[in-house]
Formats: structure tokens, C-alpha cells, sequence
């Protein structure tokens, strides 16, 4: 008795050990966290492909690794040079200038001063509150310039990671699938689910922001919106934003077009937004996103919120996958207590090759 007594002591001390230990790395490496998840991400996505070069095609493993990864560089090049060349300059350009970028609002609060419905609730902003506005907002853009610094840097870093989980592949998940306390069934549905939401994610976030995107530009260019494409892509990226998304871009500039005198093209540009641009996000999220995984959307909201502040911008992917890890483990605990109920629950073919299997 003592005997046994003395190995669960241990066993519970080792385990302690090994959680003081994981949030220690965290805590110093929490720089580079999200170059690590991304890393994860990418593993996910492209693990098939990978296997499918090594094993049908025959070809080496850093031959492999290397192509997957030349490939990832030239997905993100060419975004990333379309944001460096259209964005940051002009960025930069209105930081420089802020006085000029303030005169560009002053139709704006002309046409407030004018507005009869406005004046009935007694707003009238000077030209000192707009100036403290707008040095507000562009005293953010700086640690957003920062912050794509940082970007490359993890981006850096998930490339490392990703090079060495893809030549150790089937040794990594075999190890991570003998260290889950579940039974077989149960470890099967966890391994699928936190998959299924990490690709869902990782394909939703930049497909709802491109199609908001063109989207916004081709309205933007129709109704005559001044430097079309650089307010499409601000909308694009806003859409990764909770809650009020592209409505941070698209409802200040269709204020600023009737401001001007366009009134009739910033009200047919104001439901052009409302029913095109925010409308694409409803189809997306109700047909393609959730054949890939049935997200609820305050897990989506809530997820993003939380995993924002947590992991930066790979909080988009791991923010909902760590708000429905609670439902997940529960149905996990429900499959170890009545494992007859879900007998049958085969994966997808298309999921089944990530069972663990040796080299």
C-alpha cells in the first residue's frame, strides 16, 4: 500500500512538474508563440500533401519539405508584397502629413453642422475633437507597423518548426497519440475535431477577407470612391475584426461621400456594402465554412476576442478552437462512459490518414 501510495505521489509531482515547466517555455517564448501555431496550421494543411509526395510520388522527405515550404513562402509573398506596395506607403504618407489627412474630414463636419437630424441631438464636432480623433487613430498605426515586423519574424519561425514536424511526421503524432489518456474512439474524435476547426479557420479567415475585399473594390470603383483599392484592401483586412468587421471602413467613407455631395452615390453605396459586402460573409460562414466544421457563431466571436489576446494574429485560427475545446472534451468524457453510443462514427476518407501509423 505504502508502495503504491509512493508512485501516484510521484506520478502527481512529475505531472506538476511537467505543467510548471510547459508554462515556464510559454511565459518565455511567449514571443514566438504564434510562429509555433503557425507552424501547427501549416502542418495541418499540408500534411496530406506531403505524404501524398513522399509515399505515392516516392520523393525524399527534405525534397518534400523543402517544395511544401517554397510553395507556403510564394502563397504569402504575394499578398504580403500587394500590402507593402499599395498599404504601407500610403500609411506612412498620411502619418507623416496628419494636418492633410484632418482636411480631408472637414466636408464631413460641414455636413454635420448642416444635417437637421443630427443637430436635434446636439452633436457638433470642432476641428479640436476630430483632431484629437485622428491623432488617436494614427498613433495606432506605428505599433501596426511594428507588428508586421513581428509578423515576418513568426513567420520565420513557423517555417523552422513546420521543416522539422514534416521530416518526423509519423514518429511526432504517434508519440502525441500514445500521450492522450483516451480510448482509441475517443482519441480519434478529439485528433478530428481540433482539425477540422483548425482548417476550417485557417481557410475561412483569408477567404472571407479576400472576398470582402474584391468585393469592397468593385463597389468602391463603381460609386467613385477616391484610391478604390486602398480602402478595399483596409476593408479586406477589417473583416478579420469581430463583431463590426468591414463596417470600420465602409460606413466612414459612404459618410464621407454624401458629405461631399454625393449623396445619392453614398446611399446606393451604403446598401451595396450592407447587402454585397457584409452579405458575402453570411453565405460563406452558412455553405463553405460549415461543411469544413459547424462553428457556432459566438464561439467565432468570443474565440477571436479571447485568442487575439492571447496569440496575436493567429488567435483568428486557435480563438474559437480553444473556446470549443470545453464542448469537445465533454463529449470526449461522455464517449469513455458510454462507448456503445457512438460505435460507428467512422471519419471522413478524406481524415482517416491521420491515424498515427509507424514509418
Amino acid at each position: 500500500m505504502e508502495t503504491l501510495f509512493t508512485k501516484i505521489t510521484l506520478r502527481r509531482l512529475l505531472v506538476i512538474g511537467i505543467v510548471l515547466l510547459v508554462l515556464t517555455i510559454f511565459v518565455q517564448l511567449r514571443y514566438f508563440m504564434s510562429g509555433f501555431l503557425g507552424a501547427v496550421t501549416l502542418y495541418v494543411l499540408s500534411r496530406s500533401y506531403f505524404l501524398r509526395l513522399t509515399q505515392k510520388y516516392r520523393q525524399k522527405k527534405v525534397l518534400a519539405a523543402s517544395w511544401i515550404i517554397f510553395l507556403i513562402v510564394i502563397s504569402f509573398g504575394i499578398p504580403i508584397w500587394i500590402i507593402l506596395e499599395i498599404l504601407i506607403p500610403q500609411i506612412n504618407d498620411k502619418i507623416q502629413n496628419p494636418q492633410e489627412t484632418i482636411q480631408h474630414f472637414q466636408p464631413v463636419i460641414d455636413w454635420i453642422h448642416n444635417n437637421e437630424v443630427l443637430q436635434r441631438f446636439d452633436f457638433e464636432p470642432g476641428d479640436q475633437q476630430l483632431t484629437e480623433i485622428a491623432n488617436r487613430v494614427l498613433s495606432y498605426v506605428p505599433s501596426t507597423l511594428d507588428w508586421i515586423g513581428q509578423f515576418f519574424a513568426n513567420i520565420f519561425v513557423a517555417l523552422f518548426i513546420l521543416y522539422f514536424m514534416l521530416m518526423a511526421n509519423r514518429r511526432m503524432e504517434q508519440e502525441l497519440y500514445d500521450m492522450l489518456p483516451f480510448s482509441a474512439q475517443a482519441k480519434d474524435y478529439f485528433i478530428r475535431q481540433n482539425i477540422q476547426l483548425i482548417r476550417s479557420n485557417a481557410y475561412g479567415v483569408p477567404i472571407l477577407a479576400f472576398s470582402q475585399g474584391i468585393i469592397a473594390i468593385i463597389g468602391y470603383v463603381i460609386f467613385g470612391v477616391d484610391n478604390a483599392m486602398f480602402w478595399g484592401l483596409l476593408t479586406g483586412i477589417a473583416s478579420v475584426f469581430p463583431v463590426v468587421g468591414t463596417m470600420v471602413v465602409w460606413i466612414p467613407i459612404c459618410i464621407y461621400q454624401m458629405a461631399t455631395g454625393n449623396v445619392e452615390g453614398g446611399l446606393m453605396l451604403s446598401v451595396y456594402c450592407l447587402v454585397l459586402v457584409g452579405g458575402i460573409d453570411n453565405v460563406l460562414r452558412f455553405t463553405l465554412l460549415k461543411k469544413m466544421a459547424d462553428i457556432h457563431p459566438l464561439i467565432t466571436v468570443f474565440g477571436v476576442l479571447l485568442g487575439l489576446q492571447l496569440f496575436g494574429v493567429m488567435g483568428l485560427v486557435f480563438g474559437p478552437l480553444l473556446m470549443s475545446l470545453p464542448q469537445i472534451l465533454y463529449t470526449v468524457f461522455k464517449m469513455e462512459r458510454h462507448p456503445s453510443l457512438y460505435t460507428g462514427n467512422e471519419p471522413p476518407e478524406d481524415e482517416k490518414d491521420f491515424t498515427p501509423v509507424e514509418d
